[in-house]
C-alpha cells in the first residue's frame, strides 16, 4: 500500500513539474518576444512569426492570454469580429496590423480603437501582426465607440427660440464678441461600463445631475458593448473628381470610407439607407442614427474627446478628412473653403492642422463631423413631407434602424427631442441673423445651426456643410425631406455584434 501511494505522490509531482515547465517556456519566450517584438514606430514590415509560435505555445499549454482591455473601458472593448482587423495609425497615416494583447488603443490619452476592412483582393492576403497595410489595400476605416452613461446637465425642454435681432444691425456680421454672450458649455462627464455593468436605462428614470446611459448603446432589443463609427463620410468607390461621387445608387459595392476621397452625394436617402445597411451585413451594418452621431459628438467633448469644437472640413472638392487651415474665418457664414491642392486654406487629416478636424485632436478620431458634406441620419418625423422614396413598409421592417419624432414643432423644443441624440440639450437656442438678414436658429454649444422643422422636411441632418462656416460643428443640426442635394452625404456605423 505505501508502495503504491508512494507511486502516486511520483504521477503527481511530475505532472506539476510537467505544468511548470509549460508555464516556465511560455512565459520565457513570452518575455523574448516583448523584448524583441516588433515597433510599429519603426515601420518594420517583417511578419511577427515568433509572436504566432507564442500563440500557438500558449494555445497547446492550456493558458489563456488576455487580449488587451482599457482599464477606463470598464469591459466595454473593442467587439471585432471578420473581416474587421484591429490596426494603429501612426501621425503620417501609415497602418499597422494591431497586436490585440497589447495596448493598441487608450480612451484616457485619447487613442481610440480603429479598425479596417481591406479590399476583396488585397495585395497581401496574409498580414499579420506588426505588418505595415498599404493604403491602396484598406476599403473602409472604422472607430470604436465605447457603451458609456453621462452626466445630464439639462433635460432638453426649451419652451422656446429666443430672437435676438436687436442686439445687432442685421446688416452686419455677427463677430466673436457678439457669441461670447451666449457661451455656455461645459466638458460632458462620461463613464464608460459594458452592458453588464451599465444597465439601460429609459428616459423617464434621467433626472438632471445623475448619470444615464446613452440610448445608442441600444439597437432594437439588443444591449451594446459599444458601436464602430465610420472614421471619415461614406465616400464613392473609383470617383476621380467630385461630380463623380454624385451617384443615385443602391451601391454596397461602391462605398469607400477613407480619407482623400470624394464624398458620396447626390444620393437618396433611400438608397444611402439600402446601400448601408447591406454593405457588410454579417457586421450589422446600417445608415448612423441620430443618436449615434449625438453618442459620438458627446464623447469629443469629454476629457476622452478634443474637448472643444472639431475644426471645420472646408474642403470644397468634398474630399473626407479635411480641415480649415488657420488663416480661414471660420466665424462667418459663408465660411471661407479651399481646393485640395490649395494647403493655405484647407488640409489633410495626416497634419498637425488635419488632427483638429479629428473628435480627439489627433489621427485616431472620427473625421467629417463638422463641415465637408451635409450627413443624412437615419432619424424621421412622422407624418411629414417625404421624397426619400422609402416606403410605409420599410419604417416598419427596419424601425430598429431609425429614430422616430414628433410632427408637432421643431425637433430640438417641447421635448420632442430624444435624450442624448444632441438636439434639444443643447440649448437655449436663439435666432441670429445672417449678413443680408437670413434668419437661422443656433444653439449655444458653438453657435451651430439647430434647425429641424418637420412642417416642411421630414429627415435629420448633421455636421452642415462645408462652407457652413460658423454654423458648422459636431452639434449642428438640420432638416431635409430625403431627396437628394449635391451637398448632402451620409455615413455608416457597424455593431459586430
Amino acid at each position: 500500500m505505501k508502495r503504491i501511494i508512494k507511486n502516486n505522490y511520483k504521477i503527481i509531482i511530475g505532472i506539476l513539474i510537467g505544468i511548470l515547465l509549460s508555464v516556465t517556456s511560455v512565459y520565457a519566450i513570452d518575455a523574448y518576444i516583448e523584448s524583441n517584438k516588433v515597433s510599429y514606430d519603426n515601420k518594420s514590415t517583417k511578419k511577427d512569426n515568433v509572436q504566432e509560435a507564442i500563440d500557438e505555445l500558449y494555445e497547446r499549454s492550456g493558458i489563456h492570454q488576455e487580449k488587451w482591455a482599457d482599464p477606463i473601458l470598464n469591459g466595454a472593448d473593442p467587439v471585432l469580429k471578420s473581416p474587421l482587423i484591429p490596426v494603429t495609425i501612426d501621425n503620417d497615416g501609415n497602418v499597422y496590423y494591431a497586436n490585440e494583447k497589447s495596448e493598441w488603443y487608450n480612451y484616457s490619452e485619447k487613442r481610440w480603437a480603429n479598425a479596417v476592412i481591406l479590399i476583396d483582393e488585397p495585395s497581401n492576403p496574409n498580414y499579420g501582426v506588426g505588418d505595415h497595410i498599404i493604403e491602396d489595400d484598406i476599403e473602409s476605416y472604422f472607430v470604436w465607440i465605447p457603451r458609456y452613461q453621462y452626466k445630464i446637465w439639462n433635460m432638453g425642454d426649451f419652451k422656446e427660440v429666443l430672437d435676438v435681432k436687436n442686439l445687432q444691425d442685421i446688416e452686419s456680421t455677427i463677430n466673436e464678441s457678439f457669441y461670447k454672450l451666449f457661451d455656455r458649455i461645459s466638458i460632458i462627464d462620461i463613464k464608460f461600463g459594458s452592458v453588464d455593468k451599465i444597465v439601460k436605462m429609459n428616459e423617464s428614470e434621467a433626472v438632471v445631475g445623475e448619470y444615464y446611459t446613452h440610448p445608442a448603446f441600444t439597437l432594437g432589443n439588443k444591449d451594446l458593448n459599444g458601436f464602430w463609427m465610420g472614421k471619415f463620410e461614406t465616400g464613392y468607390k473609383g470617383a476621380t473628381k467630385s461630380t463623380a461621387a454624385q451617384v443615385d445608387g443602391e451601391e454596397k459595392d461602391s462605398v469607400v470610407i477613407k480619407p482623400n476621397v470624394y464624398s458620396w452625394r447626390s444620393i437618396t436617402l433611400n438608397n444611402a439607407f439600402f446601400t448601408s445597411y447591406n454593405y457588410e451585413r454579417e457586421l450589422d451594418s446600417h445608415m448612423l442614427k441620430n443618436t449615434e452621431w449625438g453618442a459620438v459628438a458627446y464623447l469629443s467633448n469629454s476629457i476622452y474627446g478634443i474637448e472643444g469644437k472639431i475644426n471645420i472640413n472646408n474642403n470644397y472638392d468634398y474630399k473626407t478628412g479635411y480641415s480649415a487651415a488657420a488663416n480661414t474665418n471660420q466665424n462667418i457664414y459663408p465660411g471661407d473653403t479651399g481646393k485640395s491642392d490649395e494647403p493655405t486654406k484647407t488640409m489633410p487629416w495626416d497634419t498637425p492642422t488635419g488632427y483638429l478636424a479629428s473628435t480627439t485632436g489627433n489621427i485616431s478620431g472620427v473625421y467629417d463631423m463638422s463641415g465637408g458634406a451635409i450627413e443624412y441620419v437615419a432619424a424621421y418625423a412622422k407624418d411629414t413631407q417625404d421624397y426619400s422614396n422609402l416606403t410605409s413598409s420599410d419604417y416598419q421592417t427596419y424601425a430598429d434602424y431609425f429614430n422616430v419624432y414628433s410632427s408637432e414643432g421643431l425637433i430640438i423644443l417641447n421635448k420632442h427631442r430624444i435624450l442624448g441624440d444632441a438636439t434639444g440639450e443643447m440649448g437655449p437656442f436663439y435666432v441670429f441673423y445672417d449678413k443680408g438678414g437670413i434668419r437661422r436658429i443656433h444653439n449655444i454649444w458653438y453657435y451651430g445651426s439647430s434647425d429641424f422643422d418637420p412642417s416642411w422636411a421630414r429627415f435629420a441632418a448633421r455636421g452642415a456643410s462645408a462652407d457652413g462656416g460658423l454654423l458648422s460643428n459636431q452639434f449642428s443640426l438640420n432638416c431635409w425631406s430625403g431627396e437628394l442635394r449635391n451637398i448632402i452625404g451620409f455615413r455608416i456605423a457597424i455593431t459586430a455584434s
